[in-house]
């Protein structure tokens, strides 16, 4: 089981910090692990990580405010995010410690950020997990050479056990 001090949890706003970043609130935790495989097998390195989130596009993403993330994975397979369905913004860039990847995670005022809060208000644990593609060499790990990190989403069962 993970600890409560492990997992994507609210962070204290006061209403004028709420006001002036215009979101509903902020969760702060383990988005990514290079020390375990995923619950589907899923190998992600540490080079992998570093090499996604030192990528110009993902720079550019985090320089602009645009990581978004959606309320759950798209059904329909897609890669880029739809900005109708968004939920959450990573506003900065994701630090290595321990080979996880940490983040902070800002809940927009949209139609998926309002009910993401008010899931969080009711004492749901969100998940996260990320949204990107690569190539899956022998030993079941994700090649950094072609892993594309597109973002991460917002989910109820996370592929990483301790990314809630």
């Amino acid at each position: 089981m993970v600890s409560i001090k492990e997992m994507l949890k609210m962070q204290p706003l006061t209403e004028e910090e709420k006001a002036s970043r215009h979101i509903l609130g902020r969760l702060y935790g383990p988005i990514a692990t290079s020390k375990e495989s995923t619950r589907n097998g899923r190998k992600y390195n540490a080079e992998l990580w570093n090499k996604a989130t030192t990528d110009d596009i993902f720079k550019e993403k985090v320089a602009t405010k645009s990581l978004f993330l959606e309320l759950g994975h798209p059904l329909d397979g897609r890669e880029e995010t739809d900005m109708e369905k968004v939920c959450a913004c990573i506003p900065e860039m994701p630090k290595i410690v321990n080979d996880d990847l940490y983040a902070y995670v800002d809940i927009l005022d949209t139609p998926s950020g309002r009910l993401l809060k008010t899931f969080c208000d009711y004492g749901f644990i969100p998940g996260i997990s990320s949204r990107g593609s690569g190539d899956i060499m022998a030993n079941d790990e994700v090649d950094p050479e072609t892993f594309f990190l597109e973002t991460w989403d917002i989910v109820q069962l996370p592929a990483v056990k301790k990314a809630r």
